[in-house]
């Protein structure tokens, strides 16, 4: 740590030659011509850029199929002493995303145990701290068990989930509420879900009236009054529906009417559950209908596709969904679905019926001592674009002085503001593509880390220079701490041979230190930054050196996702 400060004292840079960064001085080498001829470089770069198109930040939402704590699954959670077991191997996962959805298809209220097939359902008090734990946010109870135990059962189960902080839909204490939507707002962009549990799937005294607590039921006309009023106040409508044949992945004419009208009405995503097996997804008049997403946590062990579900999930920008990214799982031991394997997935996939792309998946193998290569099926709703601008803000107290600061890029500028001051901006020489709050070089402080574009030649001689005076505009890695109440640069690069198009930070072969993860391109489309490669950095006290490499691709939109512990790196790749 004393050697790091150092280095921000005495303004300390490096460059990036043979797979490594070395350290050199950053001294100023540039005469007055020069200097001027980085500046026009770097406004000719600027104006370039300002031409690409704006990507704002996305919201994700994971939906994932039927869930019930009731029967066998109460019983393998007792065994375990663990009220979190069922959701432990996808928890990360789920957690992983801003908003999570299910079909909760059980009343969390007292009474007796439930014996093995029968089909009143009740779980205890503390699934609701279940559900919460796992991430879910958003939950519909329009189906044909969250009735199982009255009026009582209904009501205590709402107050159980409110107590949560979970949200639901599709049941209420009366009409009114059984049939209004619930409204969130995550990075500037609204969404409404609206959930209706077919009348062919339960009896009449399930519905909600002016004087009874119930469920909505799918009655189109109202449906679609209620998505055209959602859509009005809401950038997306989401529309969770009950309805189909159990076991079986024939439609029936209810689930398809019925999808269809809520999208001819607006709707955005349709939702389906109660088949307990995954279904086929239709694309109608630009919009998606994932009939079922079988079962989630449901203990039906009688076939091999009852104990499979899918979860989905739906990248959402202001201009639309930009993909769906399909991650197919198992039951295991009644109760606990995990990740399947390749073959398992593309087994379930196939069901689907439905023409796919791949994104591929990379993650670590302990025993190759090498990262190996997986895909996963997506859905996109055009070719996935690189180059594009980002604008983001995120809200950390990295001064630890209880208040935090907000974070937010626009334009290729980083403004930090505390109490609606700003603290630091960034030179307007620089053009900031991306930033990542985290500890990079692993000495227990978290760091700013930024890709930034900018002019400048470093060093007299090799090896700190790839070309004597070169002052084209290129893309640098820095890393900036808060020293005292100063934000300081304490570590950066010069001319990366390679440019980052995108990077993240996180520690992704499991050896208790970070990673630099980054999609890898080239200078020939300057400004825009196509990626060819996806590699592995790690930092090794001076500075970050490459552990890894994959072939050469075409790579975007970089994600690294946890499940059950294990870190995978996610990319488009077309």
């Amino acid at each position: 740590i004393t050697w790091l400060i150092s280095l921000s004292i005495f303004a300390f840079a490096i460059v990036l030659l043979g797979g490594s960064y070395y350290l050199h001085s950053s001294k100023n080498q540039e005469t007055p011509n020069n200097q001027s001829q980085g500046e026009k470089e770097f406004l000719d770069f600027s104006v370039q850029k300002k031409k690409l198109p704006q990507k704002g930040e996305e919201v994700s939402l994971i939906a994932a199929g039927d869930i019930s704590f009731s029967r066998g699954v109460e019983r393998i959670v007792k065994k375990q002493k663990d009220i979190n077991y069922p959701f432990l191997e996808m928890r990360d996962y789920l957690k992983g995303a801003d908003l999570v959805f299910g079909n909760l298809e059980t009343p969390i209220t007292k009474g007796p145990e439930i014996p093995d097939f029968e089909m009143i359902f009740r779980s205890n008090s503390d699934t609701e701290q279940a559900l919460k734990h796992a991430g879910f946010s958003v939950l519909s109870l329009a189906n044909n068990h969250t009735p199982n135990f009255g009026e009582q059962g209904l009501k205590d189960t709402f107050n159980y989930l409110a107590e949560a902080g979970i949200k639901y839909v599709g049941a209420g204490n009366n009409e009114q509420e059984a049939n209004q939507p619930v409204y969130i707002e995550k990075k500037g962009i609204k969404f409404a879900f609206l959930a209706y549990n077919d009348t062919d799937v339960v009896p009449a005294s399930y519905e909600a009236t002016n004087s009874h607590a119930g469920t909505a039921f799918m009655r189109t006309e109202r449906m679609t009054q209620a998505v055209k009023e959602a859509k009005q106040k809401t950038d997306f409508v989401i529309v969770s529906m009950h309805s189909g044949i159990e076991y079986t992945d024939k439609l029936n004419d209810s689930q398809v009417n019925f999808a269809h009208a809520a999208i001819d009405a607006g709707a955005d995503l349709i939702i389906g559950h109660h088949p307990h097996v995954v279904q086929t997804v239709e694309k109608y008049k630009g919009k998606y209908i994932f009939y079922s997403l079988g079962n989630f946590v449901f203990d039906q062990p009688q076939s091999q596709e009852t104990k499979e579900g899918l979860a989905i999930k739906i990248y959402f920008a202001k201009e639309g969904i930009n993909k769906i990214s399909l991650l197919p799982v198992v039951m295991e031991n009644l109760a606990q679905p995990r990740m399947a394997n390749q073959n398992e997935a593309e087994k379930i996939l196939q069901r689907l019926n439905f023409s796919l792309a791949y994104q591929s998946v990379y993650s670590w193998n302990s025993d190759k001592n090498d990262f190996e290569k997986e895909s996963r099926g997506v859905i996109y709703m055009e070719i996935p674009k690189s180059g594009s601008i980002i604008s983001m803000r995120e809200q950390v107290d990295l001064d630890n002085n209880s208040t935090p600061e907000n974070y937010v890029l626009k334009s290729g500028e980083l403004t930090i503001m505390k109490n609606s001051k700003i603290i630091w901006q960034s030179p307007n020489d620089w053009w900031i593509d991306n930033f990542v709050i985290a500890d990079s070089n692993n000495d227990g402080v978290l760091d700013i880390n930024l890709s930034l574009w900018k002019s400048g030649n470093f060093g007299t001689s090799k090896p700190f220079w790839v070309k004597e005076n070169d002052l084209s505009v290129k893309n640098h890695f820095f890393v900036l701490d808060f020293v005292g109440d100063e934000m300081k640069q304490v570590w950066g690069s010069s001319n990366l041979v390679e440019p980052n198009c995108e990077f993240q930070i996180v520690n992704i072969d499991n050896d208790g230190k970070n990673d630099l993860i980054v999609i890898e391109g080239d200078y020939s489309q300057k400004p825009k930054c196509n990626g060819n490669y996806v590699a592995v950095w790690k930092w090794s006290d001076w500075g970050f050196s490459n552990e890894w490499r994959s072939d050469k691709g075409n790579f975007s939109n970089l994600e690294v996702e946890k499940i059950n512990g294990k870190s995978y790196i996610v990319v488009d790749s077309f």
